[in-house]
């Protein structure tokens, strides 16, 4: 695995130092997301991008364990945003059926958004013209059946 440090800022919304990890299965996908937690703060919107299958709810899934969230977490493919309060509050959307801009505006999208809760978007392209600047992006790709590719900011 390569190397697993992390350095965040403490302000809301700041770029997380980037990174690129092989996982070798869900499990340590999961995990990785675990010590990702550790990392974040509220105002990190953070994008996952990849393909169905690429771990990227696997990855949350770690996170909201990491943040002490004891419940089941489910990808947000049909509900859109799925809310989690662990540690943090954590909002989960998912753009991947939804890629009219003023449907998610209709939502209240932005109102998420500017609030203190670390974001999960995967799909984020659909929406990124209302997305803000200083956005991070994990990127996850399938290298074999087990194995992911997980790049932070790079």
């Amino acid at each position: 695995m390569i190397g697993m440090e992390f350095i965040i800022l403490n302000l809301s919304n700041m770029k997380i130092n980037s990174f690129k990890i092989l996982t070798k299965n869900d499990i340590a996908t999961e995990q990785l997301g675990y010590k990702f937690a550790s990392k974040i703060s509220p105002g990190n919107i953070i994008t996952l991008n990849g393909d169905l299958g690429s771990g990227k709810t696997t990855f949350v899934k770690g996170v909201l364990k990491g943040l002490n969230y004891k419940h089941e977490v489910t990808s947000p493919t049909y509900t859109l945003i799925n809310e989690y309060n662990a540690d943090f509050k954590i909002i989960h959307i998912d753009c991947y059926r939804e890629k009219d801009i003023n449907r998610w505006l209709n939502i209240g999208l932005i109102d998420y958004l500017t609030r203190d809760n670390i974001i999960f978007i995967e799909w984020a392209d659909y929406i990124k013209s209302i997305l803000p600047e200083n956005i991070n992006n994990i990127s996850f790709e399938i290298l074999s059946q087990t194995q992911r590719l997980i790049n932070c900011n790079e």
